[in-house]
């Protein structure tokens, strides 16, 4: 058997994800990767195309041997998809059969230059005051909460709502911090933050991240993570 395989890993600030009985929303390089996967299999070939369950993350195996097995097929886009991620992933299609319903969610979402979030971008000092040894908490456009605590050491501790707990590493780099979560290879982004009033939003590369909402920050670690 002659198996081909690809990946596209997408940043995100921490988990979503949907069973495979509800949406998923996946992000705008995991639909293009999926496009990548049906140009490769086309009419005739088969294939499977697993998605990270936050909707971030793929990978896709396909062969153009006519005695592949589905199971092979499926078992190694899961696994590699699981491997590279470092999260739970699901089989969103076997060969052209969508097995998952998804929408593709916009990461980043472009603002007017006089607009209000980012004139209250927080500089470097009022950054670390907000971060080190506090909390943030937020929900996802599919309404899956996340919650974070960064501890003074650069480590941080989450849960999300169906991927349980969670780890990672922070730094703060002038006004910004940057995430690396367990299982990724390098630094995942880096973040400027704005808030206004007791709302708290995301910019990457002077975007709006626009897949989260409702953050709040929470003085020290009232959750226990």
């Amino acid at each position: 058997m002659k198996l081909m395989q690809g990946m596209a890993l997408a940043i995100v600030l921490s988990a979503v994800g949907a069973s495979a009985a509800a949406a998923l929303d996946i992000s705008e390089a995991t639909y293009a990767n999926y496009q990548d996967y049906l140009k490769k299999i086309g009419s005739t070939k088969k294939g499977a195309f697993a998605v990270a369950a936050d909707g971030y993350g793929s990978y896709f195996t396909w062969c153009y041997d006519v005695n592949c097995l589905s199971n092979t097929l499926t078992q190694e886009a899961l696994t590699s998809c699981r491997s590279v991620t470092g999260k739970e992933c699901l089989l969103m299609a076997y060969g052209r059969d969508e097995r998952i319903q998804y929408t593709v969610v916009a990461r980043r979402t472009e603002l007017k230059d006089d607009d209000a979030i980012l004139a209250n971008i927080l500089d470097a000092d009022r950054l670390k005051a907000l971060i080190v040894g506090n909390t943030m908490q937020g929900e996802y456009t599919n309404h899956r909460k996340w919650m974070e605590y960064y501890g003074p050491d650069g480590t941080l501790r989450g849960k999300a709502d169906h991927l349980g707990a969670f780890k990672g590493h922070y730094e703060l780099k002038g006004n910004m911090i940057c995430y690396h979560y367990q299982g990724h290879a390098d630094w995942d982004w880096c973040a400027q933050v704005s808030i206004i009033g007791d709302t708290i939003r995301f910019l990457e590369d002077g975007k709006l991240v626009s897949n989260e909402f409702n953050t709040k920050w929470l003085q020290g670690n009232p959750n226990n993570l």
